[in-house]
């Protein structure tokens, strides 16, 4: 078999997201073929279900074992709605292809079958894709959980029903009808224009900032509150997202090391962060670091444990900020008008040390950069 090792990972890698789902299925390796193992009905009348092997016309290669990942998260779907049989897999054994069967058509049904059909489409080779599959495939789920009966019939008029309860030009609605949508195209629901026609662009809500000095003051007093203190404060400081806190290092010269976002399919990539103003640092301790995770290296990085810990900080800001409505993301839009109205820094380094393109800086707060530059051409006509 070629490429021993990378298959043999590649098998594992599958068969370890497929326990994670919990699928009740395995591709097993039998000398230069695959088959699947699973608990399945016997074959012989009045035996017990019990582990067997299902024979699959297909070669341990890249490909077959791509194909074979496919044909497991369908074995699973069949166990799970209790429609296998062992006569459909026979053709799969002669190399043809195994027609899906359908139930019936309630919610819960239909989100099963649009969840191994998802999952059928992931190319997944690492954990860290399979870590990054399952953050977005549990978001996707979010939205359909959404539909609290789900054992009702879905239709349009259902889902059109449920975005209707979701706030117009709201983020909720936005993501809702976004995936009801790809639902309903797959279930091949008639109507679909009527879920269009409820659908509205996401609009954010400008919010209401603290003022500087407020949030600094706010900023020394949580400085020590364990366990995210020294996150707030760095974050007043240096206007990082909340999931880079963690791998910020303040250094001597007012800048500071930190990882950026995660992009698909690449690691973190680390940039400069400015501290603004400078004796933030000093005055809110910041050298003194202490985090409830620390991320050294890329290598390091690990989405799903940082969303977890971002999910506790924003528990963590509503239990001592509650009174004010503070979010972890206003102290970076506190960062970047500061950055505008306060500095001389500029966009383009500001954009840089944020983490963003110049044009996405200029769009997100164009409001303060026409404020700024408003007040530039004031004085220099006061001059002439």
């Amino acid at each position: 078999m070629p490429d021993g090792s990378g298959l043999q990972n590649q098998l594992h890698v599958i068969n370890s997201g497929l326990k994670a789902q919990n699928a009740g299925v395995a591709i097993q390796l039998r000398g230069s073929s695959l088959c699947l193992s699973a608990i399945l009905p016997s074959k012989i009348d009045g035996r017990d279900p019990h582990q067997q092997r299902v024979r699959i016309k297909l070669k341990a290669t890249k490909e077959g074992i791509a194909r074979a990942h496919k044909l497991a998260i369908k074995l699973a779907s069949e166990k799970a709605s209790n429609t296998f049989n062992w006569k459909d897999w026979e053709l799969e054994k002669q190399g043809l292809t195994i027609r899906a069967k359908r139930s019936n058509n309630s919610v819960e049904k239909w989100v099963k079958r649009f969840k191994q059909n998802w999952w059928n489409n992931r190319d997944i080779r690492t954990t860290a894709q399979q870590t990054q599959a399952e953050r977005t495939w549990n978001r996707i789920n979010w939205e359909f959980r959404r539909i609290e009966n789900q054992q009702a019939t879905l239709t349009i008029k259902l889902l059109v029903a449920i975005a209707e309860t979701t706030e117009a030009g709201s983020k909720s609605r936005a993501e809702f009808c976004k995936q009801a949508k790809a639902l309903a195209k797959f279930a091949d629901l008639r109507g679909i224009k009527e879920l269009e026609a409820v659908t509205t662009k996401y609009k954010p809500k400008v919010r209401a900032l603290p003022d500087e000095e407020t949030l600094f003051e706010l900023a020394k007093t949580l400085r020590y509150e364990d366990p995210f203190g020294w996150c707030f404060a760095a974050l007043v400081t240096y206007g990082c997202r909340v999931s880079e806190v963690y791998s910020l290092k303040p250094d001597k010269d007012g800048t500071a090391q930190v990882l950026g976002i995660k992009q698909k399919g690449e690691p973190p990539q680390p940039r400069t962060a400015l501290a603004l103003p400078r004796a933030y640092v000093e005055s809110l301790d910041l050298y003194n670091v202490s985090k409830p995770i620390e991320i050294e290296s890329a290598e390091d990085y690990n989405s799903l444990k940082v969303k977890q810990v971002t999910d506790r900080f924003a528990k963590w800001i509503k239990k001592h900020c509650g009174h004010m409505n503070l979010q972890g993301k206003d102290l970076r839009h506190s960062w970047a008008i500061r950055s505008i109205l306060e500095s001389d820094i500029g966009d383009v380094l500001a954009a840089k040390s944020m983490g963003h393109a110049i044009g996405i800086h200029q769009k997100t707060y164009s409001a303060a950069i026409d404020k700024r530059d408003m007040a530039k051409a004031a004085k220099r006509l006061e001059r002439n």
